[in-house]
């Protein structure tokens, strides 16, 4: 099979803080660039999140921006995979930086495994006093550590 388009499905809300390393590490794919398509799903953010969005999309063609006018993550999803061409989805969080292979190892499995979907491990950094608390395991309940309790392809 040909390589195959890829739509990476960013939704969005107030992500001031991340959304820059967020699309940094998925423009450093090491997936072909014309293979993919980048598509941010903003729900009206009033932190500053679309300001910082603008370089992208003046830099990158692959980056496209789209109202959620809705505000919430699911309804944002669900217009995203609507505007998506791509023949494979990948959906990333505003807050994640993804390792530069990401993409390159969710098409490998999901063509030479022939499944339906992919996931991989969360890696959380901890970048104030509580989510490094989770981190830990702290947090009762919650633990986004280096170990996954489930892995799954």
């Amino acid at each position: 099979m040909d390589t195959p388009f890829v739509s990476i499905l960013i939704p969005i809300r107030n992500e001031a803080a991340y959304v820059e390393r967020c699309l940094e590490a998925v423009i450093a794919q090491d997936y072909p660039r014309e293979k993919m398509e980048i598509l941010v799903a903003d729900g009206m953010s009033d932190d500053g999140t679309r300001e910082k969005l603008l370089p992208f999309l003046v830099s990158y063609p692959q980056v496209s921006l789209l109202d959620n006018p809705e505000k919430f993550v699911a309804p944002g999803l669900n217009r995203l995979i609507l505007m998506a061409k791509g023949d494979i989805l990948i959906r990333v969080d505003g807050h994640c930086v993804i390792s530069s292979n990401y993409v390159s190892r969710c098409v490998a499995h999901i063509l030479e495994r022939e499944v339906d979907g992919v996931g991989g491990p969360m890696r959380s950094i901890g970048e104030d006093l509580v989510s490094e608390a989770c981190r830990h395991g702290a947090v009762p309940g919650v633990h986004t550590g280096d170990r996954p309790k489930s892995r799954f392809v």
